[in-house]
């Protein structure tokens, strides 16, 4: 049994150990080949690829001082678009909502800010592998005036969270809400509940945390003993049109990869995550 132990861990050390090959620039270069028949990786390599965001930080955004874009997904697939080989690279911001219909219409290859898998997203497009874990949270005005813990105590309040998100379909089998609010962007539902117009936001824990740290002095807080339903919580996957099969496996696989070497480790760290949004952690109700 020990020989047993001792072999699989040298054989997962030195697949490990693997890195690719590296150009004299130092990027990694795709050795690897992703052609299984519809041609979307190797238009990607010879005519470029556009990735569409939305403005959802930490995930994605764009920089209000350089206009650039930047955020943890968009780190992510800078790397990925480097390992790959794919040089010419373009971005396209939209609302969340919007993100799925510019993909389809053709106007993006991959969408970046992570989306939930749902079965009706399934219906309409293809998921990646998995790049890390992530859970529903809510926040609430400072001092918690209404009492609010639970997803039961949303009955008769005012609620806001971003359009066609996974919370905002959740919320929408709802009819004890005294209001649903639903945002193109975390900004102005933050401000909304700053400014006193909805009593609880509905956004991913990352979001509200990253925010308070940015904003220390906002009137705001997280409700730090908020439970959520298992619906809320899962892998932050990307995605792509169903038909762009080889794209989605050098996508993946890439992926895949900077998971195994530590590089998404580092990239996510950059932006509140820490190790524990690496791997599935069951919220136990």
């Amino acid at each position: 049994m020990r020989m047993t132990s001792l072999m699989f861990a040298s054989m997962m050390a030195a697949l490990l150990s693997i890195s690719p090959a590296r150009g004299a620039d130092g990027a990694a270069l795709s050795s690897t080949r992703f052609d299984g028949g519809d041609g979307s990786f190797k238009r990607a390599l010879e005519n470029g690829i556009t990735f569409v965001i939305a403005s959802d930080p930490p995930s994605t955004f764009q920089d209000s001082k350089t206009n650039s874009f930047d955020g943890a997904d968009v780190r992510i697939f800078r790397e990925i678009a480097k390992r790959l080989g794919i040089t010419k690279v373009s971005w396209n911001i939209v609302p969340f909502d919007a993100m799925i219909p510019t993909l389809l219409s053709g106007r993006a290859d991959v969408i970046v800010d992570n989306l939930h898998e749902t079965e009706a997203r399934l219906h309409v497009v293809a998921f990646t592998s998995p790049a890390y874990w992530y859970g529903s949270g809510i926040a609430v005005p400072r001092g918690n005036p209404a009492k609010i813990h639970t997803w039961a105590d949303f009955a008769g309040h005012t609620i806001g969270t971003l359009r066609g998100s996974i919370n905002h379909q959740l919320l929408s089998q709802r009819k004890d809400l005294k209001e649903l609010k639903l945002y193109t962007s975390n900004e102005a539902e933050f401000a909304d509940l700053l400014a006193g117009r909805l009593d609880v936001a509905m956004e991913d824990d990352i979001k509200i945390s990253q925010f308070l740290k940015q904003h220390p002095t906002a009137p705001m807080q997280i409700v730090t003993d908020y439970t959520p339903l298992p619906q809320e919580y899962g892998y932050a996957r990307y995605a792509l049109r169903k038909n762009d099969v080889d794209l989605n496996n050098a996508v993946s696989r890439a992926l895949d990869e900077i998971r195994a070497d530590g590089t998404l480790r580092a990239i996510i760290s950059q932006f509140g995550y820490t190790d524990r949004n690496l791997w599935y952690f069951p919220v136990k109700n």
